[in-house]
């Protein structure tokens, strides 16, 4: 099963290979591509499928053939294939460096350890008093595991999180206090969409998000007005009292 939160779904190409569907048959395909992406294949069996594809059988009858013409052979898909690989090349490079950062802060632990035992007192020739240093160094891991985890939940949601670098969003997450990191968390999705609503096709980085603190953009932002428009007649008995304002004004005048 993928480890993947986040499906990548590249809408020129999508829209390209499915022009020809019918509603029902964009919803069954959706549906279908999402089970291959959390699963790594599709089922044999083909009431399965269109178990999947929420189809009735008169519907499956009549659109399988066109679903099937979008996957290869034995319902395979090439495409998403080639994706989940890549998907499982980023989280083995994450795990990868999870485990040198960790190699490399028992490689510190034990030379200090190993410093601590040889020295000596100056004064009395006597061992200096113990410090635990292997606890040290293993709260610092445990640390900076949890809060790679931490991050790591956030940005597998970040629109450009394939092609970022994530040691340098990381680095960034880092510098941030536990309250901006969940300010930056909560606000994230409305800055995106905020950015996609303002005609932006392409998303920063998540770096840059972090270190500029691209979230106060969204709660500086004015909220929108929710008084409800007026009726017509609310409109209409406005523009009668202005009228009735103005003849009065008038007549104040005649006299």
């Amino acid at each position: 099963m993928s480890n993947r939160a986040w499906m990548p779904l590249h809408i020129a190409d999508y829209l390209a290979d499915t022009g020809h569907l019918t509603a029902t048959e964009h919803g069954a395909y959706l549906l279908l591509i999402m089970h291959y992406w959390q699963n790594g294949c599709l089922p044999a069996n083909e009431r399965v499928i269109a178990r999947i594809a929420k189809l009735s059988p008169e519907q499956w009858e009549e659109s399988r053939d066109i679903l099937a013409m979008l996957f290869g052979p034995g319902w395979t898909h090439k495409r998403i294939d080639a994706e989940l690989s890549k998907a499982d090349e980023i989280i083995e490079k994450r795990r990868a460096a999870a485990e040198a950062r960790y190699a490399k802060g028992k490689k510190q632990t034990s030379d200090a350890n190993a410093m601590h035992v040889q020295s000596k007192c100056s004064d009395t020739g006597a061992l200096p008093s113990t410090y635990d240093l292997s606890s040290f160094h293993s709260d610092q891991i445990e640390k900076e595991t949890r809060e790679r985890d931490e991050f790591s939940n956030w940005f597998s949601s970040w629109p450009s999180a394939a092609s970022d670098d994530d040691d340098d969003a990381f680095a960034a997450w880092r510098e941030l206090s536990e309250a901006d990191r969940s300010e930056a968390r909560k606000h994230s999705d409305a800055y995106v969409q905020a950015a996609k609503g303002g005609g932006r096709t392409t998303i920063c980085s998540a770096a840059k998000y972090l270190r500029k603190r691209m979230w106060t953009r969204i709660t500086r932002a004015k909220p929108p007005s929710t008084a409800p428009p007026k009726t017509k007649e609310q409109l209409a008995a406005e523009r009668a009292q202005r009228i009735k304002q103005m003849i009065a004004h008038n007549q104040s005048w005649g006299n």
